[in-house]
């Protein structure tokens, strides 16, 4: 069955009615109500942007931003501004009914009204028909700069109330609602995409609001993100207000979307239910009678596994792709929400190895391991994700379960460098090293032992006694020299001299595989692995490839080398 009314009919009636109030208002010899003909003007944008008529946004938009200045008091309505703009919306009339046979011509059409109405408010540039050159962005009119300073001023004090709000009372969930509604106005603007990284900002703000929401308590520290996204608002506001273009790598900006991926990466705070009980206590908690039954989530299958690998490439791409800092940090965040939803519980190895996984690519990303090293770890999820595609290509899942472990160990790796790069140094490691006080040795200890040294005729003295006396004790004091000799005596020199270069010799291909110490030292990693599996309290599912791993190894390490 066919609708019988489409996007093009919803399109006319909608936009022909906004023209006939449009057509009402400024048929008056009075001044039409700001307010009411800057509503209709900005309806008219939005009814064309949903109906897929870019041109016609675009004039609609030259439209709202007269109506804009007229209502700031910015451009004066009078005869001549009366007459131009009925004209404009009998060409607006003309646009709309030429939306189902459109061609070059009404584009061309829609650009000469859309640049006929910015020159009404001094936005509009002179077309010079031979220029090949690019166009530049105009800069931004007043009114819209005064709009964007006045409106993100406003949504910075509605941050910064949420944040006090948040620091008492965690469970108050009405101040981040009233961010939302304040945040509306913002994302209406015509202008917002060249704003940037105002609509990064805008989108960050929109998705923690919506976390904190859906979580049941917020992650400590949520007031800080809340006080630096106000502070990146302000300043803007600022930029906007005096320089036209807000600054994308501003440092209030970079810091709100810092504290933005660290709060909600890990729940730091989250504590097992177990170290709240009384040692010792028998009955530590009773279930109720009329205890609800929740369904467990569906085991995630080769089809989900896919999906979910298909979801990290995609990921690692966009992050790789981005054009500043604040975007990176934007999209990482936006990658935990694809990592949350990879954390199912299933039986095959494969998926408890992606919990693994999951677990360490958020602690990275908690530890700061996306701003410190973003190249590597945008390498792991695109190796993770090649890995999760080949479930269905590949029969072995215990071969691809212990690869992707390797990857979760090599993410732990950019963890743990990330943590040693903030960790304070002391400033005792600073000073200069001290000197070793010379030890003092007792002049009768350089004397030679005279059990050891064989019976001699006592020198006659003088200086063919010195001699000899100095010759005894050099022999005596070099034992070095004394067991080197013996060493070549009892090989019959046959002692490789210094400074030449043995042949190489053959190293056999055993010697790469684990096997012996290499294999020990490699069960030592996965009992660690295992040890934090159980601390954790991990199911089966998570542990099951590490316990195959271990059961490799201990042949592996039986096995002579």
């Amino acid at each position: 069955m066919t609708n019988p009314l489409g996007t093009a009919d919803f399109f006319a009636l909608e936009a022909g009615e906004c023209l006939d109030r449009l057509e009402t208002l400024v048929q008056g010899s009075a001044p039409p109500p700001a307010d009411e003909f800057l509503r209709m003007a900005r309806v008219l944008r939005g009814s064309a942007l949903m109906a897929a008529q870019p041109h016609i946004a675009k004039a609609a938009a030259g439209l709202e931003a007269f109506a804009r200045s007229n209502r700031d008091q910015q451009r004066a309505w009078d005869p001549g501004t009366r007459e131009h703009i009925a004209q404009s919306v009998e060409e607006f009339r003309y646009l709309v009914r030429r939306v189902r046979e459109w061609n070059e011509a009404d584009t061309a059409r829609a650009g000469r009204l859309s640049r006929d109405l910015e020159s009404l408010t001094g936005r509009a540039e002179k077309e010079d028909p031979f220029s090949q050159a690019v166009p530049q962005k105009a800069a931004l009119n007043t009114g819209v700069r005064a709009f964007v300073a006045r409106e993100g001023a406003l949504i910075a004090s509605a941050l910064d109330r949420a944040s006090r709000t948040l620091r008492t009372s965690p469970g108050d969930r009405d101040p981040l609602y009233n961010v939302i509604r304040r945040m509306q106005s913002l994302r209406g603007l015509a202008e917002l995409s060249e704003l940037a990284p105002l609509p990064d900002i805008l989108d960050g703000i929109e998705l923690a609001v919506g976390d904190l929401t859906r979580l049941y308590a917020p992650p400590p520290g949520v007031d800080e993100v809340m006080d630096a996204a106000a502070s990146a608002l302000t300043r803007i506001s600022r930029d906007v207000a005096e320089q036209g273009r807000p600054d994308p790598d501003a440092e209030e900006a970079r810091s709100f979307t810092e504290l933005l991926l660290r709060a909600f990466a890990v729940e730091r705070d989250v504590v097992p239910i177990e170290s709240l009980f009384v040692d010792g206590d028998p009955e530590p908690m009773k279930h109720p009678v009329a205890q609800p039954q929740f369904a467990p989530p569906d085991p995630l299958g080769p089809l989900e596994l896919v999906s979910q690998g298909e979801h990290l490439g995609q990921s690692a791409d966009l992050i790789s792709a981005a054009r500043s800092a604040v975007e990176r940090d934007l999209r990482l965040y936006r990658l935990l929400g694809t990592l949350r939803a990879a954390t199912a519980p299933s039986a095959d190895p494969v998926a408890g190895a992606l919990g693994i996984f999951v677990r360490s690519a958020r602690e990275a990303l908690a530890a700061g391991a996306g701003s410190r090293s973003v190249e590597d770890l945008v390498s792991r999820l695109r190796e993770a994700g090649q890995l999760l595609r080949a479930v269905v290509e590949s029969d072995d899942r215990m071969l691809i379960s212990r690869r992707l472990l390797d990857v979760a160990h090599r993410v732990d790796g950019l963890r743990a460098e990330a943590e040693s790069a903030e960790q304070p140094v002391p400033i005792e490691s600073l000073a200069y090293d001290a000197e070793p006080e010379p030890q003092v040795v007792p002049i009768e200890s350089l004397a030679p032992d005279s059990a050891a040294l064989p019976e001699q005729p006592a020198p006659k003295g003088g200086l063919e006694a010195s001699f000899r006396t100095l010759d005894r004790l050099q022999r005596e004091r070099a034992p070095t020299t004394a067991a080197f000799r013996r060493v070549i005596d009892d090989t019959g020199g046959q002692q490789t001299v210094q400074g030449t270069t043995p042949e190489a010799t053959p190293v056999p291909i055993k010697a790469l595989c684990y096997q012996g110490h290499a294999a020990l030292e490699r069960a030592n990693v996965v009992r660690e692995q295992i040890t934090a599996e159980l601390a954790r309290d991990a199911s089966f599912t998570s542990l099951q490839p590490l316990l195959q791993e271990l059961l490799d190894l201990v042949p592996l390490a039986l096995a002579e080398t």
